[in-house]
């Protein structure tokens, strides 16, 4: 379930879920799946950024204890703590609101919309997955994995690696079987064509 705190286009960035959604539909395609990420991703960038933000503020302690002149030191770890911490939790913020999976029964959708200034979206069709598999995060201490979709040769072969999905193994093995069954009726096809051509 995504938590959308409110729905309206900022530069490249896109709240509501359900345009994206539009834009990508094709006829006779239909929707399988909507997978969002797991809020652990924003927790676990948080809590990194909160150390940092502790640091910082242990650094102006230390320079006033030391007479520092505190307006400089002040301005200089604002501009630090915005341009480090800030942004990388508004990235982490955005990625567990905004970003998401859409698995139909021609492609996966992965839609990554990173900050409000850039949106990439990447559309696997079916005919290109080699295999998709899944594996544990954190010693499987949490409901969430991580899930590869391996390419086929032809299209380079590579890996998409996702993290942070809520009950990976179960996910993985849904968008398994629909690649299979359209894997499968894709072969299926020429081979009907063949017997109607003969038959005719």
């Amino acid at each position: 379930m995504c938590y959308t705190f409110f729905t309206m286009k900022i530069l490249a960035l896109e709240t509501d879920i359900d345009k994206i959604k539009n834009r990508f539909h094709c006829e006779g395609e239909s929707e399988v799946a909507t997978i969002f990420y797991h809020g652990a991703a924003f927790f676990f960038v948080s809590l990194r950024e909160f150390f940092y933000t502790l640091l910082l503020f242990g650094i102006g302690v230390l320079a006033w204890v030391m007479s520092a002149p505190m307006e400089y030191v002040v301005s200089m770890l604002a501009v630090i703590w915005f341009v480090f911490v800030f942004y990388a939790m508004f990235r982490a913020f955005i990625d567990w609101q905004y970003d998401f999976i859409l698995v139909t029964t021609d492609r996966i959708i992965l839609i990554d919309q990173t900050t409000i200034l850039k949106q990439r979206i990447m559309p696997v069709h079916h005919e290109n997955i080699a295999s998709v598999s899944s594996e544990t995060q954190f010693w499987n201490l949490f409901p969430f994995g991580r899930i590869t979709i391996r390419l086929k040769e032809g299209e380079g072969g590579e890996l998409i690696m996702l993290q942070y999905i809520p009950d990976a193994a179960d996910v993985a093995a849904r968008m398994s079987e629909v690649v299979t069954r359209y894997q499968r009726r894709a072969a299926q096809s020429p081979v009907q064509e063949v017997l109607v051509g003969e038959a005719v």
